[in-house]
């Protein structure tokens, strides 16, 4: 099993020779179908995950597989969107257990220190605290512009990520929210967490104009939305947001879309440690791009998997020289 393991970590471009692991593959990406192996042919169907395909002929052809849809439709889907799909015990690898024994649950009693913040300056100007702009949501601003980093995380799983209790209904401004909805958050906000997912989104948030970074549109000056899923090939729908945020990222220059690209809808899975968030405002968001208004959000720390070192590696020593090579 950890042959089987390490051949559906480590060999991505290889993973395609179906015919060593299965007849049928599941759709890890949103994919098209083509009538032929060309992404220039006509395509005949939308695949999405988690949808099962029959594979034809194990071999590509121009990085194309040969599969079959349920309803019989034959076509040709871009390789890499595609993985076998292992067995239930195998689905978390040998990276989460090396993590250690994760809590199944955010504990009220955890520690929440207050959040440490300041002006911010990029791009000749100056950013407060809170942020500013039109739109205004002081009390969540001044929680994603915090920038101090925790002594030690609680390592949870995505699961316990994902079920934090939420609010239903809530304004999309904790300065609407009444009483009992400040004391319903307070429970479990501000705590420092950690997790092990997958990655099957990088979307830096160049040209948003968000008043938490005062209205500034810049890469330097803007978060990216991260989506981190439990198991490879989940779906971006049922994803939990994380956010490097431009007040951390200044830090860690290594943190690039290219860099973690080699982990980006991959079966490698990556660790994300930082501060436990609520984010009203992104509700338009929900069962689209995410599955919870809970965060992790400001990232403070960033490791992926090494399977040829079967470690976690900070991502501020990427890109891995192997990677690099690639």
């Amino acid at each position: 099993m950890v042959a089987y393991r390490r051949l559906l970590v480590v060999l991505a471009p290889l993973l395609l020779t179906f015919s060593l692991l299965a007849d049928t593959a599941v759709v890890r990406h949103n994919a098209l179908l083509h009538k032929g192996p060309k992404s220039s042919t006509p395509s005949l169907a939308k695949l999405e995950p988690p949808q099962e395909v029959e594979v034809l002929d194990p071999t590509p052809k121009d990085g194309f597989l040969n599969v079959e849809t349920e309803d019989g439709t034959q076509g040709w889907v871009f390789a890499k969107f595609l993985h076998a799909e292992p067995p239930a015990e195998e689905l978390l690898p040998e990276a989460a257990a090396a993590s250690g024994k994760p809590e199944t649950a955010v504990s009220e009693s955890w520690d929440k220190p207050k959040p440490v913040s300041g002006n911010f300056k990029v791009d000749g100007k100056t950013c407060g605290p809170d942020g500013s702009g039109d739109k205004r949501d002081k009390g969540t601003n001044v929680r994603k512009d915090r920038t101090d980093l925790p002594t030690s995380y609680h390592l949870i799983t995505w699961k316990a990520l994902a079920t934090v209790p939420t609010l239903k209904g809530a304004p999309k401004s904790r300065e609407n929210f009444d009483a009992d909805q400040l004391a319903a958050i307070a429970k479990f906000e501000g705590a420092a967490v950690q997790a092990v997912g997958y990655i099957v989104a990088i979307k830096p948030q160049k040209g948003n104009s968000e008043s938490c970074n005062c209205a500034m549109t810049s890469d330097a000056a803007t978060d990216w939305h991260i989506a981190l899923v439990e198991h490879p090939g989940d779906a971006e729908a049922s994803s939990v947001v994380v956010e490097p945020t431009p007040r951390i990222k200044k830090n860690h220059p290594n943190w690039t879309k290219k860099n973690l690209e080699p982990w980006l809808n991959e079966d490698i899975p990556v660790r994300i440690s930082g501060w436990l968030l609520f984010d009203p405002q992104h509700t338009n968001h929900l069962k689209k791009y995410r599955s919870t208004l809970w965060e992790i959000h400001p990232i403070t720390l960033i490791e992926v998997w090494d399977a040829d070192t079967n470690a976690w590696v900070n991502a501020d020593k990427l890109p891995l020289p192997e990677k690099a090579a690639e």
